[in-house]
């Protein structure tokens, strides 16, 4: 395996099992500096019928789905509220959200909520010593509007907790392991 795909196993890992654990779509964005736009850039149980079903009937919330601006909705309210630095002044909600950590939006699929997370570092990629880490990415579930209260309490605490023990028990690959070879 080459050591540079070591975080997307990780990051997919971490997917894999929100997603087994909650049966929902799982998606992870991150966003784009220039643009101030919100990308997605993994999923998993995006290949759910009920989802694919919904998605097929709102034309053009794939590609909000995708892709929107930070400000639009949950993953990008998550990180957008998490990227300013703590003496900067911030919208009431994005302080809200700062707080709890947690961002909760009605998604581009009609119907359907975002709860999203913010993450301070992929699984498997080494952080910075003596930095705090800024915010790279959001873990979000998108559940059919029908959610409401405890679970969409519960999916925000799970989703926490689930980065967090990703991120602390990955394994950093810090050197390709074919370097001993090399050297020899």
């Amino acid at each position: 395996m080459h050591p540079s795909t070591a975080p997307l196993l990780d990051v997919a890992l971490l997917l894999d099992g929100l997603h087994s654990r909650t049966q929902q779509v799982v998606l992870l964005h991150t966003y784009a500096p220039v643009t101030g736009e919100r990308l997605c850039i993994a999923a998993a149980g995006a290949h759910d019928v009920h989802f694919r079903r919904e998605l097929a009937l709102a034309p053009g919330a794939v590609d909000r789905v995708r892709q929107a601006p930070l400000d639009s909705d949950a993953p990008g309210l998550a990180m957008l509220a998490n990227l300013a630095g703590h003496d900067t002044p911030l919208r009431a909600d994005l302080r809200q959200i700062r707080s709890a950590q947690v961002a909760l939006t009605g998604s581009p699929l009609p119907g359907w909520i975002l709860v999203s997370v913010p993450v301070r570092r992929l699984p498997g990629v080494p952080a910075v010593p003596g930095a705090e880490p800024r915010v790279v990415a959001a873990v979000s579930i998108l559940a059919p509007d029908g959610a409401h209260g405890a679970p969409l309490v519960a999916y925000g605490r799970l989703m926490r907790n689930a980065v967090r023990v990703a991120i602390g028990t990955s394994v950093v690959i810090a050197q390709p392991r074919f370097a001993a070879a090399q050297a020899a």
